[in-house]
Order: structure tokens, then sequence, then C-alpha cells
């Protein structure tokens, strides 16, 4: 059987987080991939998972780190119930800028292409971690959406990944960039970095296509194929995310927040807002309780 496309809304929500349990949800997971990376952490039963070419089982306190554009797939080994935690996101988005470190996005990239590191983590391996407890910590942060959860997610996500990049550190993984990687991912990467930290300036597609040394088509052929979505619209979601943060954590008007978050003028922020979410910005705001908009 063909692996299907998994299509997750990353750039709405960069960070998901959630427990499976197979007795409440359909199961066995058919083969499939996606654009983003998935971490499975086995919490209970026993599981059978396909990974392109290679297979594992994975038992209680196992985890395995499922890279972009691998097929992938899981089964029961007959012990039933299964339960493990699933954390999804884009590399991208644990990019710090200006760290003297390499970015982590790019170390992810060249373990995708050594073939000697591998994405299962047995239990003994990362038996220091406090994996469970940053699980539910990343899952209570996701699923709540408290102020300041998108750096909280931040934080918890990439202390996860940095603790299992270490281990690969371990295991020989080197830092070099390897001639085969994809340097068109790792400059659309950098894109995505770049837009959500600027996303408030005026930004043209134009430029970020010049940024990638791109011509306009080919730039917007090649994100729209990796992001599943075009530039234009990726930029727009996350200036309304940002208008949405502002409407629900502060007490500023529209014409301070759409400044903030990049629109032309409270008017373009107000019809922007209405089309994507069926309410208007003030409609948003007044939905919210009292406890919630001031948390």
């Amino acid at each position: 059987m063909k692996p299907f496309f998994e299509y997750s809304d990353t750039l709405n929500n960069p960070y998901d987080a959630f427990y499976y349990n197979s007795t409440l949800c359909q199961f066995p997971i058919l083969a499939h991939w996606h654009y983003f990376i998935e971490i499975i952490y086995m919490l209970e039963g026993s599981a059978y998972i396909e990974i392109d070419h290679d297979n594992y089982v994975l038992e209680k306190g196992d985890l395995m780190f499922i890279h972009p554009k691998q097929n992938h797939g899981i089964y029961s080994t007959g012990k039933l119930p299964i339960q493990y935690g699933v954390l999804k996101f884009d590399a991208a988005h644990l990019n710090i800028a200006n760290s003297a470190l390499p970015k982590i996005s790019h170390i992810l990239q060249i373990a995708q292409n050594t073939p000697t590191i591998s994405g299962y983590f047995p239990q003994e391996s990362i038996s220091h971690i406090p994996m469970k407890q940053l699980f539910d910590s990343c899952v209570k942060t996701v699923s709540e959406k408290q102020f300041g959860y998108d750096v909280l997610a931040h934080s918890y996500y990439s202390l996860i990944v940095m603790e299992l990049i270490k281990i690969w550190v371990q295991q020989g993984l080197q830092l070099k960039q390897p001639s085969s990687t994809s340097h068109t991912s790792k400059e659309l990467s950098e894109i995505l970095e770049y837009i959500n930290n600027h996303a408030h300036e005026p930004i043209k597609i134009e430029n970020l296509a010049s940024m990638c040394h791109m011509s306009y088509s080919h730039f917007a052929k090649e994100f729209k194929q990796y992001y599943g979505q075009t530039c234009k619209h990726y930029l727009l979601t996350i200036r309304l995310q940002k208008a949405k943060d502002l409407l629900r954590f502060t007490d500023y008007d529209l014409n301070y927040i759409s400044q903030e978050t990049g629109f032309s003028d409270c008017s373009h922020l107000i019809h922007c807002f209405k089309k994507k979410y069926g309410i208007t910005p003030k409609q948003y705001r007044l939905c919210l309780s009292p406890l919630e908009h001031h948390k």
C-alpha cells in the first residue's frame, strides 16, 4: 500500500502534543509521511513500527524520532492497549537567532542524512532524561495555551531535542554539514525563521526569494511544496496568530495591534481576521472570559 500524506497545520499550530490511546482512537496507524518532525514516546504496551526500510519494536520507555518525509506506520505486537506520547513540530521553530551553536534544524538535517545515526532510542539510553515529565509539560502547555505558551513550548521541545542530539553526538554524529544535505530545505528553514522574527515589518515575497537566491516562481513552488501553503498565506497566518495572542493576552487597541503585526492599518487587520476566523477581532476578544483574557 502506498503511504499517504498527512497534512498538519504547523503554520497555525507550530507545536502539537498529545497522548494516544489505541482503545480510544483508530489503530493501527497505516503507513504515511509528512513534512514535520514527529517524536513518539511509548508509555504502555508494545508497538511494531516501520520506518522506511527499517523495523523496530517499541516497548515502554522507548522513544522514536521520525524525520520529515520518512514513511512510517505503527502496528500492534499483540500487547494491547497501546499508549504513547506524540510531539509534532517544524524544526525551524526551534532555531535561536544569533546563537553561536549550529541551528537545531541544521543539526537534525545532518542526523537525517547520516546513515549510521538511528532515530530509535531504547529506554536505557534515555533513562537519565525525565521524559514523561517533559511530555506532560508539552501536552499541558500546548493544550491550554496560556500566556507565554509559545515560549514555554519552545523551551520544552528544545530541551527534549537537544538531549537526543547529545546522545547522537556521543554515538558519533559529526556536526559538519554533509554535501548531500538539501540546500533548499536549509534556505527555506532560514526564511521561516526570518518571517517569524520580522512579521511585523513590511515583507515582500520577491525579497524572500532573493534571500534564497531563487527566482520568484521557483521560490513560490518550493515553499508550497515543502510547507503545503503559499509563502503569502504563511506570512498572513503568522501575523494573524500574533494578533490573536495580543487580543487574548493584552488590552492593546486594534490600531496598535495592527501596527505590531504588520498589517497596513486597522481595517486591513479586521478584514483579514474576519475572513480567516469568521468573526472580527473585537468579537473574538469579547468571547474570551475575563480570566482567560488576563492570563
